[in-house]
């Protein structure tokens, strides 16, 4: 059953994630009267597709048969002509489209007149893949067309470009506004320090075993998720730990606490560490986890768009001490889990939260943070200057305009980016492989 969980859950993450990318794209292109083709969602085999974006295109010469081409799909080559768009070639399948030497696009015939035919000129495909999704503009490679988005200048096609990339990138504040606007729940749990290693740096700073953690950097800390992400977002720098010191009490029961609290509050400097010994934290502290319940925060709009401003800087402070942690060799057990997760870790990880015993909000808070980290990802990756991604094709535009509007030859581009194309999916691969060895290897990729 968690199989069948995880690979449902799987897919409403991501497929909603690239889609999105690629609507980015797709609006710009339109923005820019770039001629869009197709909009895929998934990847092929087509299931099934149907067809959008009326328009007229005229023919001078007489065609025959016409009647028989309403709604058929034909590949025609244009040239505009008084500002009009006239048939030069009708090709009847792919095949011999692709063998004439004029640029030509597939399209639905709609209507027949006497001199025009009303086209229908986007597809839109429901594959079977559903790993993802396209935009497919026409003319992306080399082309004359003037709805082409080869012939639009470097700015248009450096928009077009990064449009998809600047929607993962804000996708992150936006479902962090509304998760923190909409779902007032928070498990809330007392995290009571029942130990402190000597030397470490909470036994430096001064904190003491029944210490009752209060706040971080005067943001409150509700349960362990929190402390966690506040201490490896903030390794190597300096904190303010704000903590209720408790009083021991001899007489308490097994059932009751060990200390009493008197909102002794107290603050203390501290440092997390990036490489603690063996069998301790970044602060050096053992904590236990009491008195666990649901309590309602009543966050308005204010608060909800500060809220998702620091949630976003959390992740992205993360990520960076992710990366330079595998670089410094750090021994923080926060960083003992894989370097990389590919589309079966994914899927595991969706599939334990889907059938966990978290409540529902809890778990719409669960799956708003990992999708916010996939968006994030998702937009970072797509920038970096890898040939078939958008940060490659971004590159050619720019080095486009360092030589003064001179483009790379098109056939050497289509082959820079076919080779990091192959690469990626060798990557993809690998990952893929190194996810299923862990799942054989370990219960659960999460612990």
């Amino acid at each position: 059953m968690t199989a069948i969980y995880s690979i449902i859950s799987f897919i409403l993450i991501l497929l909603p994630l690239v889609i999105l990318h690629e609507f980015g794209h797709y609006f710009s292109a339109k923005f820019f009267k770039i001629k869009v083709l197709e909009f895929g969602f998934g990847f092929p085999p087509k299931l099934f597709s149907f067809w959008s974006s009326k328009k007229l295109i005229y023919f001078e010469k007489k065609i025959d048969n016409l009647e028989s081409l309403i709604n058929t799909n034909i590949f025609i080559s244009t040239e505009f002509k008084n500002g009009k768009e006239f048939i030069d070639e009708i090709h009847y399948d792919r095949k011999s489209s692709f063998e004439s030497e004029n640029e030509s696009y597939e399209v639905n015939v709609n209507e027949v007149h006497d001199n025009y035919l009303e086209v229908k000129e986007m597809q839109w495909s429901f594959n079977l893949l559903p790993l993802g999704g396209f935009v497919r503009p026409f003319g992306e490679d080399d082309s004359s067309h003037p709805d082409s988005f080869y012939v639009k200048n470097a700015f248009q096609r450096f928009v077009v470009l990064v449009s998809g990339v600047v929607i993962n990138l804000l996708l992150p504040f936006v479902i962090f506004f509304f998760t923190s606007l909409l779902i007032s729940e928070e498990i809330k749990s007392d995290l009571i320090i029942v130990d402190v290693s000597n030397e470490s740096p909470a036994f430096n700073s001064g904190l003491k075993a029944g210490d009752k953690i209060v706040s971080i950097n005067d943001d409150k800390i509700y349960n362990m998720n929190d402390l966690q992400r506040v201490l490896t977002s903030n390794l190597g720098k300096s904190i303010e730990v704000t903590v209720d010191r408790g009083v021991p009490n001899p007489f308490a029961k097994s059932w009751e606490q060990n200390f009493e609290y008197n909102q002794n509050i107290l603050n203390f400097i501290s440092t997390p560490r990036w490489s603690p010994p063996e069998g301790e934290g970044a602060l050096g502290i053992s904590i236990s986890v009491e008195k666990s319940e649901i309590i309602q925060v009543d966050n308005g709009i204010i608060k909800s768009i500060n809220n998702s401003y620091e949630s976003v800087a959390q992740l992205i402070s993360l990520s960076i001490n992710s990366i330079k942690a595998i670089f410094n060799e750090s021994t923080n057990p926060q960083f003992s889990g894989p370097v990389a997760v590919g589309p079966v870790g994914i899927s595991q990880i969706t599939g334990s939260v889907a059938s966990s015993d978290l409540t529902l909000n809890s778990k719409i808070k669960v799956y708003a943070e990992l999708i916010s980290i996939l968006s994030l990802s998702l937009g970072i990756i797509n920038l970096l200057p890898i040939p078939a991604l958008d940060g490659g094709r971004i590159l050619f535009v720019l080095i486009e305009i360092l030589r003064g509007g001179r483009k790379v030859p098109p056939d050497k581009e289509r082959i820079v980016h076919s080779l990091g194309f192959m690469l990626m999916i060798f990557l993809l691969i690998l990952v893929t492989f190194q996810d299923i060895s862990r799942i054989f290897n370990s219960p659960n990729i999460v612990g």
